[in-house]
C-alpha cells in the first residue's frame, strides 16, 4: 500500500512575481507546463489526491533557485485550472524569505533549497527517474513511498541524474513513446491507482 507518492518537476519557470498571467508559455518561461503537473498530480473528478506532495524548482530569471512544495493533505482553494495555480506559485514567489522556508498559503512552501538539499533530505524514499531508457514501469516494483523525477520541457541536467544515482534512484520508462510531462504524471498516478487501489 502506497502511504504517499512524489512527484518532482525541475522547472525552467521564471523566479519573479511579475507574471504575466495572460501568457504563461511565452513570458513565464513555460509555467504553464509546470501548472499542468500540478494538475495531473493532484485532480480527481470532484475530488484531489491527499496522498501526493509535488516539488519544483524554479531555475528561471531573475533569482534561481525557488524551490515550491505542494502537500495534498493541506492545499485550499486552488482551482486546477493553469491561472489560478500561476496565481498560488506568484504568491508564494513573493513571499519568499531567504532564511528558512514558509508557508505562503495553506498548503504551499516556498524557500531557497536547492537540488541536492531536496535529495539529500528525502533520501529515506525511493527514487525513480523517468528515462526513455529506463526499465518499463510495469515491471518495477514500486516501493510504498515512490518519489518520481522528471523535467518540463528540457530534461534534468546530467549532474542532477548522477546525484539521484548515487542515493540508488531506478530509471524507469512508460514505454516507447515520448510524453508530455503532465501526461506522465497521470499515467504514473493511473498506474499506481490500478496497482494499490482497488476496492
Amino acid at each position: 500500500m502506497i502511504t504517499c507518492r512524489h512527484f518532482y518537476v525541475k522547472s525552467h519557470a521564471v523566479t519573479t512575481p511579475e507574471i504575466n498571467l495572460k501568457d504563461l508559455p511565452g513570458s513565464a518561461g513555460r509555467l504553464d507546463i509546470l501548472a499542468r503537473c500540478i494538475n495531473a498530480s493532484f485532480w480527481l473528478s470532484h475530488d484531489i489526491r491527499r496522498d501526493v506532495v509535488f516539488h519544483t524548482i524554479l531555475h528561471g530569471e531573475p533569482s534561481p533557485p525557488v524551490y515550491i512544495r505542494f502537500e495534498g493533505s493541506k492545499l485550499r482553494k486552488v482551482s486546477p485550472d493553469e491561472r489560478s495555480i500561476a496565481i498560488f506559485i506568484k504568491k508564494a514567489i513573493e513571499r519568499i524569505k531567504e532564511e528558512k522556508e514558509i508557508e505562503s498559503t495553506p498548503g504551499i512552501f516556498v524557500s531557497r533549497k536547492n537540488f541536492e538539499r531536496l535529495i539529500k533530505e528525502h533520501r529515506d524514499k525511493k527514487y525513480y527517474l523517468l528515462v526513455e531508457d529506463g526499465k518499463y514501469i510495469e515491471h518495477v516494483e514500486i516501493c510504498n513511498e515512490p518519489f518520481f523525477f522528471l523535467g518540463d520541457h528540457k530534461d534534468l541536467d546530467d549532474d542532477e541524474k548522477e546525484l539521484l544515482y548515487e542515493y540508488d534512484a531506478e530509471p524507469i520508462s512508460l514505454g516507447k513513446r515520448s510524453y508530455l510531462a503532465s501526461h506522465c504524471i497521470t499515467i504514473i498516478n493511473w498506474l499506481l491507482d490500478r496497482k494499490f487501489c482497488r476496492e
